[in-house]
């Protein structure tokens, strides 16, 4: 891949992705966020982020949801139960809280590889359907984010574009470098909108989704490596982005 393509590390010619399989979830009459989510072992906030709600009291009867990770449908009991049912709150609530002065003044840790620290911010607001780790025998080393084709695609930092083209089975890829060692990688796009060597910075256009390469529909494969090894993108990974207007 030219220039700095020792640094990224090596990117598999057999690369795979799952297929592009989402379960739905039509809520029913006494049916809940929480009661949902439990259902298929999900948090409430996991479920939200999914399906971009910032309330969890706006769901409605009849409502599609999208299920992340899930490979069936269940059903939802929605008699009382023992445990009681914890109250959502939306997110603009929770946001308002965070901005709150501590009481006491909190050192800030010091970031660690393989802990969340916000270091990289999302690179788009999608459903996040494949997680790091292994899909069936094969390694897979990113996450991966269902978007409408022609999303836009966004630096996770500052940093330098190390290569901007296209790579068998990624299709069209854009990769990054940043400080501290770490690389961004955004694969299956429908194309590109930086040149190799060029200064990004966070949160500019890089890309748009497509499924160039290897894949079964529209949505980003991003991967974060340190030091060249591919490394777990949630972990560094901060607050997720709000719904764009």
């Amino acid at each position: 891949m030219g220039a700095g393509a020792g640094k990224v590390g090596v990117l598999s010619n057999e690369h795979r992705e799952p297929e592009l399989l989402v379960v739905t979830h039509t809520v029913e009459k006494g049916e809940t966020l929480y009661r949902i989510a439990r259902t298929y072992g999900l948090t409430v906030d996991e479920l939200m982020l999914a399906n971009r709600l910032d309330d969890p009291r706006e769901l409605k009867v009849g409502e599609t949801l999208e299920i992340p990770g899930a490979k069936e449908k269940k059903a939802v009991t929605t008699f009382d139960s023992p445990e009681p049912e914890p109250l959502a709150r939306p997110r603009a609530e929770k946001d308002r809280e965070k901005d709150k002065p501590p009481d006491k003044p909190v050192k800030k840790p010091m970031m660690k590889v393989g802990r969340t620290n916000g270091a990289l911010a999302w690179p788009l607001r999608g459903v996040l359907y494949a997680r790091f780790g292994k899909k069936g025998n094969e390694p897979h080393d990113g996450i991966d984010l269902s978007a409408p084709a022609g999303t836009s695609v966004k630096t996770a930092g500052p940093g330098t574009v190390l290569f901007a083209g296209e790579q068998k089975s990624y299709g069209l890829i854009v990769i990054v470098e940043h400080p501290d060692e770490l690389i961004t990688l955004y694969a299956h796009n429908r194309d590109v909108r930086v040149k190799t060597g060029q200064k990004v910075r966070e949160g500019q256009v890089v890309a748009t989704v497509g499924d160039s390469g290897r894949t079964s529909g529209p949505h980003l494969h991003f991967e974060v490596r340190k030091g060249g090894v591919p490394v777990d993108p949630i972990e560094f990974l901060g607050p997720v982005p709000p719904p764009e207007k």
